[in-house]
């Protein structure tokens, strides 16, 4: 009879370092690899050989790997890992008023109630950790960030050909500079045609749509864009969202992102979400981005 292969001293202390490099982002791997090798050795050793070798590449570091994560566990809905990441954002000593703001941000494209259970998760957390006093008395307060906003600065980062067209300052007038500002910004010769098409078909919601998503939302720079871009292109990744993720790829790179870490958040997504959504196409994706934004890799 076959005998089982033999655990060496120099295995274990492979495993040990791969179990290391995991826990420092999912505390709950060493259960889990316990588990899944009284099963099965071998699987159990190829995926935390896989895990380790991605989340222990250095193009992202912690505090951007642990948010991308924040927001893929909760736009999959995979909460008990993200109670981990939680945790591990904690140990980190990563802001946790960041943490928070990737949870909101997640209501742009999972839906309001989506971040429910991600914030009891968050909220029960940090009061073990006895921090959500803290985090609590930092809060954005209303209008906060609309007294420190100016049309002339952020006019000066349009692309001039937005600028340059008549059809920007009626915008402005009809929905408020604010939301129509922001989008500007964000996604120049896209937005003017868009917020049109948009309001010949209701005015109302598309005021309600850009003040939300580009002022209250995108506007609120608890995150600087490259890192929250970074972040949905995490998000549209965990849900499939191929449109998006190729908007907020080029957005990200747009906005100080290089195209290594967007590529990274690709890599870290086979892991978390699964390779379908990643591998080959939005890789390719990419590349073309890249390639169109006159970047390289």
């Amino acid at each position: 009879m076959t005998q089982p292969a033999q655990v060496t001293d120099e295995s274990a202390e492979e495993c040990s370092a791969q179990l290391a490099v995991v826990a420092r982002y999912q505390p709950g791997i060493r259960a889990r690899f316990e588990q899944r090798a009284r099963l099965d050795p071998a699987f159990a050793h190829a995926w935390l050989r896989y895990a380790a070798r991605l989340l222990g590449r250095p193009t992202l570091d912690p505090r951007t790997r642990l948010l991308v994560m924040t927001g893929q566990f909760t736009m999959s809905r995979r909460y008990e890992r993200l109670r981990e990441t939680v945790q591990a954002a904690i140990a980190e000593s990563v802001d946790l008023k960041e943490v928070l703001e990737v949870i909101f941000q997640c209501a742009i494209y999972g839906g309001e109630p989506l971040v429910d259970e991600a914030l009891s998760i968050f909220t029960d957390e940090l009061e073990k950790a006895d921090r959500l006093d803290e985090l609590c008395s930092r809060g954005l307060q209303v209008g906060q960030r609309a007294s420190e906003r100016d049309l002339d600065e952020e006019r000066s980062r349009w692309h001039p050909e937005d600028a340059a067209d008549p059809r920007a300052d009626a915008l402005l007038a009809k929905y408020g500079w604010q939301g129509i500002s922001s989008a500007l910004v964000l996604r120049p010769r896209h937005t003017l045609d868009n917020a049109e098409f948009l309001g010949s078909l209701d005015e109302g919601f598309t005021k309600a749509f850009y003040d939300l998503g580009y002022d209250d939302m995108y506007g609120r720079l608890v995150l600087d864009h490259r890192t929250r871009l970074l972040c949905m292109v995490g998000n549209t990744l965990a849900i499939g969202e191929i449109v998006q993720t190729r908007h907020h790829m080029r957005t990200a790179i747009r906005q100080g992102a290089s195209p290594r870490e967007v590529l990274e958040v690709l890599f870290q997504s086979v892991l978390l979400v699964g390779h379908p959504n990643v591998v080959p196409e939005r890789i390719r994706d990419l590349v073309a981005i890249v390639e169109d934004e006159g970047a390289s890799f």
